[in-house]
């Protein structure tokens, strides 16, 4: 019973660390579902469906009633009661109105897609900087520990007499700042999981969260610029959305167009008259409105100029939009040569010199100055390593979004 026992707390707990474990699918899931700010806008669609529905209505009819008594009302004598519906006929104006509701949901949806676009690349910016502060704070580790081995390796160097108290007093200093340097890096690890947790839009157990992969592992096969540019004009959502404004202004001048035409007022009633001698009276009526306001010009010219702005912004936004793929593609591009650049010998040739480094120090054979000097070019070199790769991934994380892709691809 005992064993059994312990067989399932032992189960529970590796199934309890393995529910903590998060890759990138799973984040980037959490985001869609759960992120406030992204819901909220999501609403929005909602609405400009609520209003292409309400759309489609119909002019409601007019109901009116009346009485009148044209004698004493001790009398009772010409009494009448008079009733009559109405409707107001337009012609066109429903399916104008109808087609520029449907123009306005496309743009709200394509406006939404560009701010999901942003949001994703801003979340897996995040996912990225915390694989950033993950492998410095590896590295700070490693340094911190074997300065604690070092600090009390010349402790006991020093009670035998081997080194003098200065040099056991550098080595105690240089680890103390070397374990600050990891405590403000388990800092800023510790920061980015709040960062993810804000966009998964819960903090709950964020600080025993761990994330999958590493910056090494993003790799991503680059194609030639115009490739980039012509999907960035086929799928960024802000250039649908602007081309949906265009089609919107278009379509409030055919409304305008039609609220301009001759609409007729049908009316049917009756009235009944309680005098001497009673009758009934039916009524059919026509009321149109006569819009001079129509020849003024104004509205016209409005309406035009405003197509023409819009047409106008949407040219610069093309331009913009392949000034940014252009450069985005650009940084990716400098961005591999630079780790290309640390891969090929960088890292590891000054890794080979601070092995020597310490194997000389530990002999006595240079001073700790020395040592300490390249154990700092070191560290410095695998931290230029991290935030090359993680510049590497961010510059493909920028032309995606560029480009219109809105999740990044591991």
């Amino acid at each position: 019973m005992k064993r059994y026992i312990i067989t399932l707390c032992l189960s529970t707990f590796v199934l309890w660390v393995a529910a903590q474990q998060l890759t990138y699918k799973q984040y980037i899931k959490n985001v869609t579902e759960n992120n406030a700010a992204l819901i909220a806008q999501n609403m929005d669609i909602s609405i400009a469906q609520a209003t292409l529905k309400s759309s489609k209505v119909y002019n409601d009819p007019t109901l009116s009633v009346e009485y009148g008594n044209n004698e004493d009302w001790n009398k009772d004598l010409g009494q009448s009661f008079a009733a009559e519906l109405g409707r107001t006929f337009t012609f066109g104006v429903r399916r104008a109105g109808i087609r520029l509701a449907q123009k306005e949901l496309e743009a709200t949806t394509a406006v939404f897609n560009n701010y999901a676009r942003n949001l994703y690349a801003d979340a897996t910016t995040a996912y990225l900087l915390h694989l950033r502060a993950k492998a410095l704070l590896e590295i700070a580790a490693q340094r911190d520990t074997f300065m604690i081995e070092l600090e009390q390796s010349d402790s006991i160097r020093f009670h035998r007499g081997d080194i003098s108290k200065s040099v056991w007093l550098e080595t105690r200093l240089a680890a103390g700042l070397t374990h600050n340097e990891r405590l403000s890096a388990e800092a800023e690890y510790t920061n980015t999981l709040y960062s993810l947790g804000y966009y998964m839009g819960s903090f709950k157990n964020i600080e025993q969260l761990s994330i999958e992969g590493t910056l090494e592992e993003i790799k991503s096969e680059m194609k030639g610029m115009d490739y980039y540019i012509e999907k960035a004009i086929a799928n960024r959502a802000d250039i649908v959305a602007a081309t949906s404004n265009v089609e919107i202004a278009e379509a409030q001048r055919k409304l305008n167009r039609a609220q301009r035409r001759i609409d007729i007022q049908l009316s049917i009633g009756a009235e009944y008259n309680d005098a001497d001698p009673k009758f009934t009276k039916v009524k059919i009526g026509a009321a149109i409105p006569i819009k001079i306001s129509n020849f003024n010009k104004g509205a016209r010219i409005k309406e035009q100029r405003i197509i023409e702005q819009r047409q106008q912004e949407l040219t610069e936004l093309r331009l913009q939009v392949q000034s940014e793929v252009m450069q985005a593609y650009n940084d990716c591009i400098i961005a591999d040569k630079q780790v290309e650049n640390f891969r090929n010998g960088m890292v590891n040739e000054t890794a080979e010199l601070l092995e020597g480094k310490r194997k000389a120090y530990r002999m006595g054979e240079i001073p700790f100055v020395e040592f300490i000097e390249t154990e700092r070019s070191d560290n410095m070199m695998n931290e230029e390593y991290i935030n090359a790769l993680y510049n590497k991934a961010q510059s493909i994380v920028e032309l995606q979004r560029s480009t219109g892709i809105t999740e990044y691809k591991e």
